[in-house]
């Protein structure tokens, strides 16, 4: 170049007047379609790690982007507003900012670093109201990730010829590379899909608790009793816990998945449960609230 400065391709904090700064409505543009695209990426991530974890019920597992990308493309536009304005912007001008100050032009770690901060004061709110520090550890690194990776992209297409082009590619790609990856890891058996134990009505019998005080008994004549257990309203329920007596039926199935306990005791529970757990400690659930959205009442042996 004329002024005899060698520049490089990388993340580098612009000059005040160059045309792909931090000012106007581009940067805004190319951050939302950002999160757009990256969306699902993190929606096939999600997928791929809840095969491998226990469940209740069968996840969807990746594929079930495919169903969310109307949603995502149409009713995502406020939240990517939103991530913009209020994560990914902040997040890339404090790094610009310290790297100016701090550490000369590149801001790449800056921006690990600014997002790092940024997550963990925003999982605060979900560890309050939610299970403490066991919550804060998980939404802490997963919105590191996230914001980072956003920020990054956006920053790195700011610095192209053709920023949307970029974003877009990228978004593409990832997908794809998900995908790729997440199959051979489960093709290949490096990563194992769980499924609920196998188990026979015999095994079944005994005492089962839910952790909170509550006991259902099954025996082996298809008895059940059920002890301080949470009706059927759910643990917020004005009803609180229940005690009754009835009966239970197992009901056996070739896929582990579709085997379950009916389990009939008057007005505490009547339905059927789901089995989950490990052969060593099997699990009966019960489906509360929204089908859509459901939350579960475990009882553990």
């Amino acid at each position: 170049m004329s002024d005899g400065v060698k520049r490089s391709a990388g993340l580098r904090v612009e000059e005040s007047g160059s045309p792909h700064g931090l000012r106007g409505p581009q940067p805004i543009s190319v951050s939302m379609v950002a999160v757009l695209m990256m969306a699902p990426t993190a929606v096939e991530i999600v997928g791929f790690v809840e095969m491998a974890g226990e469940s209740p019920m069968r996840g969807d597992g990746p594929g079930t982007v495919l169903l969310m990308l109307p949603a995502l493309f149409c009713f995502g536009l406020p939240v990517a507003f939103l991530g913009t304005l209020f994560g990914v912007l902040p997040t890339l001008s404090v790094a610009v900012w310290a790297g100016r100050r701090c550490a000369g032009r590149h801001v790449g770690w800056w921006i690990l670093a600014v997002a790092g901060c940024w997550a963990a004061a925003v999982a605060l709110w979900p560890a309050a109201t939610g299970d403490g520090l066991e919550t804060w550890l998980w939404v802490w690194p997963s919105g590191t990730t996230a914001l980072s990776t956003v920020t990054l992209l956006t920053r790195w297409a700011l610095t192209r010829g053709r920023p949307y082009g970029t974003v877009v590619g990228v978004g593409l790609l990832s997908a794809a590379a998900v995908v790729a990856v997440g199959s051979l890891a489960y093709g290949t058996g490096l990563v194992d899909e769980y499924a609920p134990p196998r188990v026979h009505a015999s095994d079944l019998v005994g005492t089962w608790n839910d952790g909170r005080g509550g006991t259902l008994r099954l025996d082996g004549e298809g008895r059940a009793v059920a002890t301080g257990t949470w009706s059927q309203g759910g643990v917020d329920s004005p009803d609180g816990r229940c005690e009754g007596s009835g009966t239970w039926r197992f009901e056996p199935d070739d896929d582990p998945w579709l085997q379950s306990v009916t389990i009939d005791v008057g007005d505490c529970w009547s339905g059927q449960w789901t089995l989950s757990g490990t052969a060593g400690r099997p699990k009966l659930n019960y489906q509360l609230g929204d089908t859509d959205s459901p939350e579960w009442y475990v009882l553990a042996r």
